[in-house]
């Protein structure tokens, strides 16, 4: 199976958050928290609202409950305050928090052929101390958050490598990782979570977990 995986791709990207960390539930609780003072129906829309959209940057995210749930006028400087309040209660919790199961065995099985990459949504700062800090930096050829989209990073790492889009896979738990895979034509497997449900299209591919990666990559 190993030898097939290594001649089928040139290099698998994965998501972070709820791909290779089960930090999902971790960071929905701390935006929560976030807005604690607000009672617990706002924190209930909140919750869902993050589990509903993966694979978004912070701030835009909290943007986005600042004007669709609670109905208020972007305020850039409180957005600021909220940005670095959500960084400073959620690095280390997510540095300690589990892995996603198969997570280490499929890094370790398959670091270097074929190329790993991590795309994520968190600022590209804390993503670098994060993967450092968990022990994963050596994994991978390279490590990306945000700034810029998961689209544009995938693309300026197509031409870096000279990776044909036949041969790469996207590996993503959110509608934004299947967005960035179809935009340039990648092959998408999804990971469902702990209930079972996933954002995708019927017909997606997906697993629950890392486990289930390798033979779910020998099948495309």
């Amino acid at each position: 199976m190993d030898g097939r995986l290594q001649e089928r791709w040139d290099a698998v990207i994965f998501d972070f958050d709820g791909v290779l960390c089960d930090s999902n539930d971790l960071k929905g609780e701390t935006f929560a928290t976030l807005y604690a003072h607000e009672g617990p129906e706002v924190q209930d829309a909140i919750r869902a609202y993050h589990r509903d959209n993966g694979g978004m940057p912070r701030r835009e995210k909290l943007a986005r409950f600042e004007r669709n749930i609670l109905g208020r006028a972007l305020d850039e400087d409180r957005l600021d305050r909220m940005v670095a309040g959500f960084a400073a209660a959620v690095e280390e919790a997510v540095i300690a928090c589990a892995e996603i199961p198969g997570a280490t065995d499929f890094l370790a099985t398959h670091a270097g052929r074929p190329a790993l990459f991590i795309i994520s949504a968190t600022p590209h700062e804390e993503m670098l101390r994060i993967a450092e800090r968990r022990g994963m930096t050596d994994r991978f050829v390279s490590v990306h958050g945000s700034p810029p989209s998961k689209a544009e990073t995938a693309a300026m790492l197509m031409a870096r490598h000279g990776l044909r889009p036949d041969r790469v896979a996207f590996v993503g738990d959110a509608v934004q990782d299947y967005a960035a895979a179809k935009a340039l034509d990648l092959h998408f497997v999804g990971v469902r979570d702990a209930d079972g449900r996933h954002p995708f299209p019927d017909g997606t591919l997906t697993i629950a977990d890392l486990r289930d990666l390798s033979a779910a990559l020998a099948t495309l």
